[in-house]
């Protein structure tokens, strides 16, 4: 690496990326960076640079140069880094994703169950095309990854390309918060065993001083809400899931939530319009007001943490996607596991295992199935796996309902 960090922003125009920019000085980013934008609406792109550009001017100590260009393979010459936060298909494909399966009586969602399917289908061949790029022109390259459903997009760059990717999402870090703050401590005063995978990941234990504290969260009421889930089963289950599993345990309750209400592609495009349409008419040297209800957490959770703790060699633990390896021996060693990382001096630690309950080792398992039989199948063009893949996954309940769903997203 060199004396400043390229970091190249695959999906750069999105208009929540300045955000990013936000995010690094808040994090006191230390190093030079140059920032590359690579997009394919020229508009979009100068737009966002724009705002990019003064936010960087609010940090005195921020050092980062952004750019923005059209031309991949020039983009991502001799990157560093890449953030791959694209959304192939845009949101009228989230549209689609989110709507299609409840004409099969299952709940519509992007990242998991036959929505992630459609998602992973759309995406999973486009980025692996823009990853042959990056491999002749930046092959030394660290890929975080962003784009949902995540672990299927890193398990296929993993099996097909030759790059290092890193998963990151925000889901782990907003879900330990609020069992810190049901035990009214901070995130960081509480050591947390989590395990799983991306949006399938359990935390069973949460200690503060050695003392066992998550039974006390799972009282919370707070907590219960914002899993979704019934608080019985919680007690029952003696950990915190994701959110995601409420989409699992309780389709039917899910369906009836969101019963004639837009799903949440459509709340993003109004919200997406009104964002652009301000950007393009605020006053020049000003941020436009828009920018903060997008509301792009990540970025300062997650995405930007990860990248300082590489690029400026840092020390830490962060809760990741990566290589499984050894850690869980009952998953393959390729497989994408959600779970502590530690990095030691910006260099990559093998993964802390947690010790998960037989059932929900189970479900992992299962998971695990789903997301490689579905990867293979839309890599290799495969109809029989991914009618393997689907029926792998728990919010298919059969031959019959998994030949109908994959009958509306690849006819």
């Amino acid at each position: 690496m060199s004396e400043r960090v390229k970091l190249v922003v695959l999906g750069g125009s999105a208009l929540a990326t300045p955000c990013l920019l936000d995010a690094m000085g808040r994090g006191s980013a230390a190093l030079g960076y140059d920032v590359v934008l690579w997009g394919r609406d020229e508009e979009r792109l100068r737009l966002v640079t724009e705002v990019a550009r003064q936010l960087v001017a609010t940090y005195p100590r921020l050092d980062a140069a952004v750019s923005a260009s059209t031309r991949l393979a020039e983009a991502v010459e001799g990157a560093d880094f890449c953030l791959n936060q694209m959304r192939i298909g845009g949101l009228q494909g989230r549209f689609f994703d989110e709507t299609f399966p409840r004409d099969f009586g299952v709940p519509g969602e992007e990242t998991v169950g036959p929505g992630g399917f459609s998602n992973a289908r759309r995406g999973i061949p486009a980025i692996l095309e823009v990853c042959r790029t990056l491999e002749r022109a930046a092959p030394q390259a660290v890929i975080l990854n962003l784009t949902n459903p995540s672990s299927m997009i890193q398990l296929a760059i993993r099996k097909y390309t030759s790059l290092q990717v890193i998963g990151t999402c925000d889901s782990p870090v907003s879900l330990m918060t609020l069992i810190a703050s049901a035990v009214s401590l901070r995130r960081e005063d509480l050591e947390f065993d989590v395990g799983g995978m991306h949006h399938f990941t359990w935390i069973v234990s949460a200690r503060h001083k050695g003392k066992e504290r998550l039974p006390e969260a799972l009282q919370d009421p707070k907590l219960v809400e914002k899993l979704g889930i019934d608080a019985e089963l919680l007690s029952c289950l003696g950990a915190v899931p994701s959110p995601y599993l409420r989409y699992y345990v309780h389709p039917d309750r899910v369906m009836a939530k969101t019963a004639g209400k837009p799903p949440r592609a459509q709340e993003l495009m109004g919200l997406q319009e009104a964002m652009l349409a301000d950007f393009r008419t605020s006053p020049a040297g000003t941020i436009p007001g828009s920018l903060q209800r997008r509301g792009a957490v990540w970025y300062e959770a997650i995405v930007v943490p990860t990248l300082l703790a590489l690029a400026e060699k840092r020390n830490g633990e962060l809760v990741l996607s990566v290589d499984n390896g050894g850690t869980y021996p009952w998953l393959p060693p390729q497989a994408i596991i959600e779970a502590p990382v530690p990095i030691t001096a910006g260099v990559v630690q093998p993964p802390r295992a947690a010790v998960l309950p037989i059932d929900v080792a189970g479900r992992v398992q299962a998971n695990c199935a789903y997301e490689t039989l579905a990867v293979e199948a839309i890599v290799e063009g495969d109809r029989g796996k991914a009618i393997r893949a689907l029926m792998s996954n728990g919010m298919v309940s059969g031959y019959d309902q998994a030949r109908g769903l994959l009958g509306a997203m690849w006819p």
